[in-house]
């Protein structure tokens, strides 16, 4: 809409009050008063009583104040019952989780579904014998093991936008981070974990992930498919298994570079095969699917580290002399 505005395609909004436009008060004002007046648009919120055209409504920045009140009340009793949902230990996603199906008469009860099962415990042996997320992943496309997304659109109809149409390889397309997320989740020993990420406030769908401190974890809600001394062991592994160049050094980048087209991690590796080894970043996404969803982004870490190095003795000697004007 506001790309339409901006070209003049649009000269009139209409909503059906003035919370429909927006519960944040200050952007709201900021559209009422200063954007669409300065675009010429002409804006009306039916049941406010607030038409442009006729003058400014003296009651309009008191009901948006109002709005956002109701929304962070809104906010706060919403996820009040949600703690308590999660405090039963229950489950209250969507879909169950891959080895699971939803009970048919317990709301939020998991029950261990046959047919699946063996996929959850296929991983976590590959992962009990040493094998790596990446390396697991690659097994699991070449023996064509179905994903979750797969099983539920075969069984709900539901991500059909995902596979009609596409070829078979789709059904087996398992990604690093599914992999990972499926070691790492404690419903496989039968524990309900929630809680584990919120939005930023009640103006942002951002997501932060919380301290464990905060996570809310009920054990024994449902019969566990992996064994506690199996899933612990591999965390053990997870957290032991750190990328390292032949030197040994940790990447001092890691986690920090993203690609400038998806958004993604670059992914850090080393050429071996080459005479003399080079470690590099590449883009996380284009590793995982391929040409078709976004492309290499190569960049050698020795050149990246140059470039990083470069800009950093510029700033650190530009604030040397005159720290003032380099921070400002």
């Amino acid at each position: 809409m506001i790309e339409d505005i901006e070209a003049g395609k649009i000269n009139c909004v209409v909503t059906k009050d003035l919370s429909r436009l927006g519960r944040n008060y200050i952007m709201t004002g900021q559209y009422t008063e200063l954007y669409f007046p300065s675009h010429n648009v002409r804006y009306i919120a039916i049941d406010d009583g607030v038409d442009s055209e006729k003058g400014e409504s003296e009651i309009a920045p008191f009901k948006n104040i109002i709005n956002e009140w109701v929304a962070r009340d809104t906010s706060r009793k919403v996820k009040s019952a949600f703690k308590t949902k999660f405090a039963e230990g229950a489950h209250y996603g969507a879909y169950a989780p891959l080895g699971y199906k939803k009970h048919p008469d317990i709301k939020g009860k998991l029950l261990i579904d046959d047919e699946t099962k063996w996929i959850v415990e296929k991983i976590f042996s590959l992962a009990y014998q040493g094998y790596g997320s990446a390396k697991i992943t690659k097994q699991l496309r070449a023996e064509k093991v179905p994903t979750a997304s797969w099983l539920n659109f075969t069984r709900y109809g539901t991500f059909a936008h995902i596979f009609e149409g596409k070829p078979e390889s789709k059904r087996y397309e398992w990604t690093i981070a599914h992999v990972k997320a499926i070691l790492k989740s404690e419903v496989y020993i039968g524990n309900s974990v929630h809680n584990m990420q919120s939005t930023v406030s009640f103006k942002s769908k951002k997501k932060v992930r919380k301290p464990e401190s905060e996570w809310f974890r009920v054990e024994n809600t449902h019969e566990p498919i992996i064994d506690k001394e199996v899933f612990y062991r591999v965390q053990e592994q997870i957290k032991s298994r750190r990328r390292q160049t032949k030197e040994k050094a940790t990447p001092i980048f890691a986690g920090l570079v993203k690609c400038a087209d998806c958004g993604w991690s670059m992914r850090f590796a080393t050429n071996k095969a080459n005479k003399t080894p080079y470690s590099y970043y590449s883009c996380s996404f284009y590793g995982q699917f391929g040409k078709g969803y976004c492309s290499m982004h190569y960049i050698r870490y020795d050149v990246l580290y140059q470039a990083v190095l470069e800009r950093l003795q510029y700033w650190a000697k530009a604030v040397q002399q005159d720290e003032e004007k380099a921070l400002n």
